[in-house]
């Protein structure tokens, strides 16, 4: 793990992969940090890519806010982590909350997004997401196993928590213990975000996965954001939100053959 400071914050982050490897910049979600990644890398050649792997705000290596997050502000730390390791260009990819930052990223920068890949991702939130992410707060704050209760039964398939069942009970102390401490900010973020003005200016090649029963970010929005950025790929998973770890070989699959291509 290492760490670079962009102002007054410090920004964690990871690089896996050979030196020669395709440069490709992963952002996570809201409450994870750069871990919510490694099922769908290890379903990728891990002799193709140079994986960097940035954690937000208040996440793993990541420096608490002082501030209120923006948008633009996650941007730059991102472009300076990229500028630092000398790739102008990269690919981009990102789920969730990082879904949003990787789309301003190819909006705003698109001399050097060479990709961008929106994984449950969307351009603003509506009603029932800013009272769904108002009860995350809540949740959290009350009692981090509780939420992560709630999360699993709402993140996740009928048919994922069949078999996750028998070790939900044991799986929850971990998991709540990785909550991470920035998350209170990130959902701030979550509830004001509005990048619409962003995607008629991304030129990159994007590819857009929604999941089909997404409970949080509506499937409606995956296809809102395939019909506002132009030349875009949409391709929709049967999995909850949760889908970087329901589906994350059919996930590495997909980014695999859009940042190759």
């Amino acid at each position: 793990m290492a760490t670079l400071q962009v102002g007054d914050a410090t920004v964690g982050y990871a690089v896996e992969g050979p030196d020669s490897g395709i440069p490709l910049l992963l952002l996570h979600g809201t409450t994870m940090a750069r871990a919510a990644w490694d099922a769908v890398r290890a379903a990728m050649p891990a002799d193709l890519y140079r994986f960097v792997l940035i954690e937000l705000p208040g996440s793993g290596e990541s420096s608490m806010p002082t501030e209120p997050l923006t948008v633009a502000g996650v941007v730059e730390q991102s472009l300076a982590l990229m500028t630092h390791l000398g790739h102008d260009t990269f690919h981009v990819g990102g789920f969730s909350l990082g879904a949003v930052i990787a789309l301003a990223i190819a909006g705003t920068s698109p001399t050097r997004a060479l990709s961008v890949t929106s994984l449950c991702g969307w351009a603003s939130s509506d009603a029932r997401m800013r009272i769904t992410f108002e009860l995350w707060k809540r949740l959290i704050e009350a009692d981090p196993q509780l939420f992560m209760r709630y999360a699993m039964a709402d993140g996740f398939t009928v048919g994922a928590l069949t078999v996750a069942e028998p070790i939900i009970e044991t799986l929850l102390p971990f998991t709540a213990s990785q909550i991470a401490p920035g998350s209170a900010a990130h959902l701030d973020l979550d509830i004001t975000l509005d990048i619409s003005a962003l995607l008629p200016s991304i030129t990159a090649p994007a590819l857009i996965i929604g999941a089909l029963e997404d409970r949080w970010v509506d499937i409606g929005n995956s296809r809102a954001l395939h019909a506002a950025i132009p030349g875009s790929k949409l391709h929709e998973l049967p999995a909850g939100h949760l889908v970087i770890q329901e589906l994350a070989v059919d996930v590495a699959a997909l980014l695999h053959a859009h940042t190759a291509s």
